[in-house]
């Protein structure tokens, strides 16, 4: 049941201070990942297979995280989720082969699957639908900040004390987010643990009706939020490879890379501010159209300083739409099915993740870079289209209210 005595500050201990914990640990081992897969002897093909464990597991485990979380509850799984993840990163802190790594980076990304839909639900059960735009772009917000610190340190510690302890260090963070997930997560509302538990066959057939019940939805919002998901990715991959053409160094790259993530720090919460107040839309077309409209221009920016512009422009774009994607899938979860829809949802945005560098490897490499990037940006423009012409705005409705 959803609080009117809320307040955001309600969820600085159970839900802000983990996740950024939670995202630390998980951006320490990004930079010192396939040094270390390289490092146990694996040649660049099985490296790029090792490498795609993560976000594998993390695609195939959300089915699994919906009939997890409906026969245990959320606390227990959060709990559960990061215990695991404990003891994932002390198992892969002392592999001898990169053949290992393999079951155990597929089995973080369930496990962080886990923890994330979990964690939307509680948002879903906990935030007012009129604060839900403040709160979960916050949880982003820290996220990010959490994945801009844990970089530095993991690559410190590999430094100076071995690649090895990039895992360590996702292990000790870990450790810290269970501390705070035992002493702090609150216990579910008496509404939720009344509900009986749901069998695995039951929540499988609950995700087909809902599948078919929502299908609307999933065919509009959910082609936005993959579309999103696909430019957000695209970026990751095109603008290092573009920088790299026009001459640059990969420290000047680096360097701009973090002067434009911190214009997405400093718009997180005003991009909350102006969901809650005036709708999820006015967040969601611009950043769409922002992001879309930076990668039309790369090709052209053929200069670093005009090739910063079109970085802070898209980052400008980012910025404005932090949360809106976990923002829509708390307002159109269904109260009595909300798990089951978080894992859809999740499903459809994750496909958009794994399709994007599969689509700008295959134009790259039969084209070229540059034919990549607006392509990239047509499909955020088919996303902001589609936002504007058949999705209705959802802030002050309810969720089952959002058929034609």
């Amino acid at each position: 049941m959803q609080n009117p005595e809320f307040r955001l500050r309600h969820l600085l201990v159970p839900f802000y201070i983990p996740g950024f914990l939670w995202a630390a640990g998980a951006g320490a081992i990004l930079p010192v990942l396939p040094l270390y897969i390289r490092a146990l002897g694996a040649d660049l093909p099985l490296t790029g297979i090792v490498m795609s464990m993560f976000a594998l597991g993390a695609l195939t485990g959300n089915v699994p995280a919906s009939i997890v979380i409906a026969r245990f509850g959320k606390r227990r799984t959060m709990i559960g989720a990061i215990s695991a993840e404990v003891a994932l990163a002390a198992a892969a802190a002392v592999v001898v082969h990169p053949y290992q790594l393999i079951p155990l980076l597929f089995a973080l990304g369930a496990v962080h699957t886990l923890f994330f839909v979990a964690r939307l639900a509680y948002f879903r059960e906990l935030v007012p639908q009129q604060n839900r735009g403040r709160a979960l772009s916050l949880l982003g917000g820290e996220m990010r900040m959490g994945s801009s610190i844990g970089p530095v340190l993991g690559g410190f510690a590999a430094d100076t004390l071995g690649l090895r302890t990039a895992f360590v260090l996702l292990g000790l963070f870990s450790l810290l987010v269970l501390f705070f997930g035992i002493a702090f997560l609150p216990e579910e509302s008496p509404e939720s643990r009344a509900r009986p538990r749901s069998s695995d066959e039951k929540t499988l057939r609950l995700m087909f009706t809902l599948l078919a019940d929502k299908r609307y939805v999933f065919a509009t919002v959910g082609f936005v939020v993959l579309a999103l998901k696909l430019i957000r990715e695209a970026r990751k991959i095109i603008f290092p490879l573009w920088g790299n053409l026009i001459g640059m160094s990969s420290s000047a790259i680096g360097l701009l890379f973090g002067v434009a993530h911190l214009v997405e720090l400093a718009l997180f919460y005003p991009a909350g501010t102006i969901m809650d107040r005036w709708g999820r839309k006015k967040t969601a077309v611009p950043c769409l159209l922002l992001f879309s409209l930076g990668f039309i221009l790369l090709p052209v920016a053929r200069t670093p300083a005009l090739f910063m512009l079109v970085a802070i422009l898209v980052s400008i774009g980012n910025g404005i739409g932090a949360g809106i994607n976990m923002t829509l899938s708390t307002d159109f979860a269904p109260q009595e099915r909300t798990v089951e829809f978080l894992a859809l949802w999740r499903t459809i945005t994750d496909l958009g993740g794994a399709a994007s560098p599969m689509i700008i490897g295959f134009v790259s490499a039969t084209v070229s870079v540059a034919a990549a990037a607006p392509l990239v940006g047509l499909v955020g423009f088919a996303g902001a289209g589609m936002m504007i012409t058949a999705v209705g705005e959802t802030l002050h409705r309810r969720s089952d209210s959002f058929e034609p």
